[in-house]
């Protein structure tokens, strides 16, 4: 059997990473049932960051933060155990 690693980023503007890596295994399996795929959604540290990660199996938690102009914006981080990923552009409000 063979394993291929799907390692995707996002299509800004279009799927996130995870989404990418799921349409992929879709298409290859559909083109060969024998192939078994793995799908590791990636980011680049940018916007896609904390999606990456909750798709790795972190914890997404959702907080209120203060933008740049000092407004409320509703945005998330990922967590596992005492270690988080906080994604900037989320977080001021682009």
């Amino acid at each position: 059997m063979t394993r291929i690693l799907l390692a995707p980023d996002k299509f800004k503007g279009s799927l996130s990473a995870a989404g990418v890596a799921r349409a992929l295994a879709e298409g290859l399996v559909a083109g060969d049932a024998s192939l078994e795929t793995v799908c590791l959604p990636v980011a680049d540290g940018g916007d896609g960051t904390v999606d990456a990660a909750v798709a790795a199996g972190w914890d997404r938690i959702a907080v209120t933060c203060s933008g740049p102009t000092g407004e409320p914006v509703e945005t998330s981080y990922a967590r596992r155990g005492d270690t988080a990923v906080v994604e900037l552009a989320s977080a001021v409000g682009l």
